[in-house]
């Protein structure tokens, strides 16, 4: 199953059409109305994508498990979400212990759009992503990438588990 946290369109009705079954959420009322519309204009069953008018973080821990791919396409915010994955499987007895996959849309300096990408994601998860790879989608300023990180949450991430302190060593 699909989750997307904030959607307009592009991704969710295309996999929706493809017979993949998607959450897809949009907090802006009159984007939520358009997706909509727009399943209604490509006939597209309800069965295959549910839209929802909700708060991003609401949404994923709503659906807690299970989640089998999350798609966050907002490059200037998506990495600021990634916490709600923490603790997400947390007392869940539920959990399949499936992967849940993330592509995290990302904006980030020409000179190191890889590393900044993936740094952006580790910094808020708290430990390095699981199968971590970056693709870069496009420049969109000269100095700017819009990048897409894809990866899967740490097991650790989603019990709620605090990573390690690293320890000076002398």
């Amino acid at each position: 199953q699909w989750y997307q946290r904030r959607v307009r369109g592009p991704f969710a009705l295309p996999l929706a059409k493809k017979g993949c079954h998607v959450h897809a959420n949009d907090l802006n009322p009159e984007s939520y109305r358009w997706l909509l519309e727009n399943r209604r204009i490509n006939h597209i069953p309800e069965k295959f994508i549910t839209c929802y008018n909700k708060d991003g973080r609401g949404f994923v821990r709503e659906f807690g498990d299970p989640i089998d791919y999350v798609l966050m396409n907002l490059p200037a915010s998506a990495t600021k979400f990634l916490d709600v994955f923490k603790g997400l499987h947390s007392g869940s007895e539920s959990n399949s212990g499936r992967p849940v996959w993330v592509f995290c849309y990302h904006f980030a300096p020409v000179d190191s759009p890889e590393e900044s990408t993936l740094s952006a994601v580790e910094s808020v998860l708290g430990v390095r992503p699981c199968d971590p790879s970056v693709h870069l989608v496009r420049k969109t300023a000269p100095k700017t990438w819009m990048a897409c990180a894809q990866f899967t949450v740490p097991e650790s991430v989603l019990r709620g588990e605090t990573p390690a302190k690293k320890t000076r060593t002398e």
